[in-house]
């Protein structure tokens, strides 16, 4: 069979619900992406939009015990959860860890969940290339809802705010006070504030954000919650989701449109810079050169690499210059 013929066969299988179809339509996209046209094609007539949540904040908040648990209410409301746990890139294999496989394992086989886990593979933003794809994939196979769960990387994962409707920070006692929390970055992408981890405290890490809080101007008239929760034990989840479906009703009532428009200016700029990079590595940066670059650094002094990358440009410049 050729590549169009694989295809088409696990469209017709994907069509009819088939999970196994799905997964292999994700490896597709995530590891050859120049594809990515040729299966949405024939999505083009599918209306379905899924909402889509994203969970952030640094390593070790429990954000999988939480999507676990969260994806598991939503499933007994009868929903359809699709979830793509972002790990960190593996240095040897350059594969995803799946430690999210460990903290799910009470959902994981549920017939009306969907998870990938991803490599983030050094993708900026505390996501991987793939994930934009991968929600298309996922919403055309009519899931009601999508969790984002970002890498866990503190002071990057800003990319998610532009991938989803819903944005939950997620934070624990011990990380510091609201200043630092600051200096994370994340604290201002919050739609929701979720402290995790309840049994250990978090009382005083609500009210300095409820403080902070209090100081910022809402444009929308939508002022985030600030949750505790204890996502092992389950306290406080049921109120962590109705914040969530208190924020899907406010972004439906503003206009949805808004949102969705975010995502695909999001996509479209990445894509263009993905096809200008690949374009400039294959045509203008040659490894010798790089290499020779390297070398000239090493024996004359670090500081000469700029003069040569200029020159690099320059021939990127005039090259474009002839061409247009």
């Amino acid at each position: 069979m050729t590549n169009n013929d694989v295809i088409e066969s696990l469209i017709s299988r994907f069509k009819k619900n088939d999970k196994i179809a799905l997964a292999r339509l994700i490896t597709i996209v995530e590891n050859e992406p120049e594809k990515a046209s040729k299966i949405f094609k024939h999505f083009e007539n599918i209306k379905h939009d899924s909402y889509i949540i994203g969970l952030t904040g640094s390593p070790g908040v429990g954000k999988s015990t939480l999507t676990g648990a969260i994806a598991q209410k939503m499933l007994d409301e009868g929903k359809t959860v699709g979830i793509i746990s972002v790990d960190p890139t593996s240095p040897f294999s350059g594969g995803a860890f799946l430690g999210d496989r460990v903290r799910m394992t009470n959902i994981c086989l549920h017939p009306n969940v969907f998870m990938r886990s991803l490599a983030s593979r050094g993708y900026k933003g505390g996501i991987s290339r793939a994930v934009f794809d991968i929600t298309m994939l996922y919403e055309a196979f009519g899931m009601d809802i999508i969790i984002i769960e970002t890498v866990g990387v503190g002071q990057a994962e800003f990319d998610v705010y532009n991938l989803v409707y819903t944005v939950v920070v997620i934070l624990v006692p011990g990380y510091g006070d609201v200043i630092q929390m600051q200096k994370a970055g994340i604290i201002e992408i919050g739609d929701i504030y979720d402290v995790n981890k309840k049994d250990l405290g978090g009382e005083d890490i609500a009210v300095q954000i409820e403080m902070m809080l209090d100081d910022t101007i809402f444009q929308s008239g939508y002022r985030p919650p600030v949750v505790l929760t204890d996502a092992i034990s389950g306290e406080g989840i049921d109120e962590l989701l109705q914040c969530i479906w208190d924020h899907k009703e406010h972004v439906e009532l503003l206009g949805i449109k808004e949102k969705k428009k975010n995502r695909f200016k999001y996509k479209i700029k990445e894509l263009i810079f993905t096809k200008v990079e690949k374009l400039i590595m294959e045509n203008f940066v040659d490894e010798n050169e790089v290499n020779n670059i390297v070398k000239n650094a090493l024996e004359d002094g670090k500081f000469n690499i700029y003069s040569s990358i200029h020159k690099i440009f320059d021939k990127i410049t005039l090259e474009i210059k002839k061409n247009s």
